[in-house]
């Protein structure tokens, strides 16, 4: 079937699905998504949208019988409903493939994969029961991070255990739930990045350049780059080779960690990524193009950097009240029509491109103050 008659399914209406969609339609590439609500950041932009439940069979179908391909903006979707529902419509293709997305949405099972295939990254316990969570304690000297290995994100679901008091309390709010649970040694770290691929279904794979992430209460707040480490090359033909070795077909972020003189893969998400929106003006194609011509097995061009430095600041909620501009900032604005405000929503993000990160950092954040959320 000619690509521009193939129906790419997205599920998910969030901004990332939104982004995706304004990069298809600028390509010639239909799209159909599935959202939760009318007003979701994808669905304002397209008529080609249903209202859906991601964990409901029935809804999952129809995306079925109307898309040759189907994608997701999030990696918390059903892989297993999926996997049931791909026996009916074998013909459907779903990248990146259902393997990937089962092993990695699970953080133990992440885990395991990134340790069989030689990556760094940190230690860690399964937890099946209260005595792992004292067991993993001691084992990382009484300072260790307890993460949900399905549904977390920007925080939720992790927590810092540094004291026994801590852990008595984690033990009473989520007795029965341990095994839900893996445990991590708690890490000093002098910055986080993040690197992001992309692999095609013609297994050609490129990379964004090391940016350097900023967060602010466990949310990303700005990048800035390109970024440099003795150790990134190395990774990258380690990740280069984990990716060819699992058949990964589309964008990836891996999250890591800059521990002494390590380069430590803190996590990884199997879809486009919040730390990836500077390529939007920074390249001459962005990691939406990438991840759409990858799941379509096009070839994908070489990145060319249009400016020597880049920075990437968050618009985040701080209160209910409508946003206001009290000053429009000179950067490149994405604002994701989202109707409600809430303190920690993501609203939109700003793009600056320049000579110097640090002049260009400034400049963001003093433009960002103008801007009431």
């Amino acid at each position: 079937m000619p690509f521009s008659r193939q129906t790419i399914g997205i599920l998910g209406g969030g901004q990332l699905a939104r982004m995706l969609v304004l990069k298809a339609q600028q390509m010639g590439l239909q799209t159909f998504v599935m959202c939760q609500n009318k007003n979701d950041p994808a669905a304002l932009i397209t008529k080609n949208y249903m209202v859906g439940n991601l964990n409901s069979k029935k809804d999952l179908e129809k995306v079925f019988k109307k898309c040759q391909l189907i994608t997701f903006e999030s990696e918390f979707i059903p892989a297993q409903l999926l996997s049931v529902i791909k026996q009916k419509y074998p013909r459907t293709i779903i990248r990146p493939h259902l393997w990937a997305l089962s092993k990695i949405q699970d953080r133990l099972f992440q885990k395991e994969l990134l340790f069989d295939f030689g990556l760094p990254t940190l230690d860690y316990v399964k937890i099946n029961g209260k005595e792992d969570l004292s067991l993993a304690f001691r084992v990382f000297k009484n300072k260790m991070v307890l993460k949900r290995r399905m549904g977390g994100y920007d925080g939720n679901g992790t927590y810092l255990i540094k004291t026994k008091k801590m852990l008595d309390s984690f033990k009473r709010e989520f007795k029965g739930e341990e095994s839900q649970f893996i445990a991590e040694p708690l890490v000093q770290f002098k910055s986080e990045k993040s690197l992001i691929a992309a692999r095609s279904a013609n297994g050609k794979m490129v990379f964004f350049p090391l940016v350097q992430s900023h967060q602010l209460h466990n949310q990303c707040d700005y990048v800035m780059g390109p970024s440099h480490h003795a150790l990134e090359n190395k990774l990258r033909k380690q990740i280069k080779n984990f990716l060819e070795q699992i058949d990964y077909t589309g964008v990836v972020a891996f999250e890591l960690f800059e521990v002494g003189s390590k380069l430590i893969v803190n996590e990884m998400a199997p879809r486009v990524h919040n730390t990836g929106h500077f390529s939007q003006e920074a390249f001459n194609a962005d990691q939406f193009e990438m991840h759409l011509r990858c799941i379509l097995g096009f070839e994908l061009p070489e990145l060319n950097l249009k400016a020597p430095a880049f920075v990437m600041v968050n618009l985040l909620g701080q209160s209910q009240r409508l946003p206001a501009f009290e000053k429009f900032p000179s950067g490149q604005l994405h604002w994701y029509e989202k109707l409600i405000n809430r303190p920690r929503r993501k609203m939109g993000h700003i793009n600056y491109l320049g000579l110097n990160q640090k002049a260009l950092l400034k400049k963001a954040l003093s433009e960002r103050k103008s801007i009431k959320l």
